[in-house]
């Protein structure tokens, strides 16, 4: 780990500090809305957890032919209204656990970081590629704690939009003062931000969390080996009585 987090810090620079915090398992900020008692089965039916991937299987189908504008605000507000806040030792046991968004449904509930990580791969099942989205590693301003964000940028040149469980409305960077941008990045490459452009610094093999991840939701069906996102249906015949274990 420390051989790991050196490298990270040669390709990142200034940014060490902020990078060692999603690296090594910080606390990040929490939402408004937290789950309490997550393993109580009154919080987490088989019932309520089927229903939660139903309805995402029906958010896919029902958004696939909408304009990349309205796909965002429908995939933000579904799991931003579906999910709710919880640390990854209060839902999962561990200090930093990187949720698919299988089983972030499931649980019904998550940490930011499993928030912008079911938005991120929801939007590639509608069709939004690579390029125009990144998880954004911040900071926020007032409680200088770090947080993670999705990021759609509509072009290359053009000012990304920031997709936030703290936050409901998706705007402009330009409008989220209250936040300080740090690194980003996608299925492949870590960034760090020029203005409001990315230039690469290296790849995501420095994230052990993302590696871990991409493995799993491939082991689950949603992820081919070459990267590109498929069918919510391996998923969804799978039943919701099998929680996922994190340790296995």
């Amino acid at each position: 780990m420390v051989k790991l987090y050196i490298l990270v810090v040669f390709f990142l620079g200034r940014h060490k500090q902020v990078f060692a915090g999603l690296l090594l398992g910080s606390s990040i900020l929490a939402g408004a809305a937290y789950a309490t008692a997550l393993h109580s089965p009154s919080k987490k039916t088989d019932e309520q957890a089927q229903q939660r991937l139903e309805d995402w299987k029906a958010l896919v189908e029902q958004s696939i032919s909408l304009s990349d504008e309205d796909k965002l605000r429908q995939v933000n507000a579904f799991f931003n209204s579906n999910i709710l806040y919880g640390e990854d030792r209060d839902v999962w046991g561990q200090a930093d656990y990187w949720a698919s968004p299988q089983e972030t449904l499931i649980q019904g509930a998550g940490d930011c970081e499993d928030f912008a990580l079911a938005k991120y791969f929801t939007l590639r099942l509608l069709g939004i590629t690579e390029k125009n989205l990144r998880l954004v590693y911040t900071t926020v301003s007032s409680a200088k704690q770090a947080h993670m964000i999705l990021g759609f940028w509509p072009d290359l040149a053009a000012e990304p939009l920031l997709l936030d469980n703290l936050n409901p409305a998706i705007l402009p960077i330009s409008q989220r003062l209250d936040l300080h941008m740090q690194f980003a990045f996608g299925d492949t490459h870590l960034y760090r931000f020029e203005q409001n452009n990315l230039q690469a610094v290296g790849k995501t093999e420095l994230l052990p969390h993302w590696t871990a991840l991409l493995a799993k939701l491939e082991n689950e069906g949603l992820l081919l080996a070459n990267g590109n996102v498929t069918s919510l249906l391996p998923l969804l015949q799978s039943s919701a009585r099998h929680i996922p274990d994190p340790a296995s």
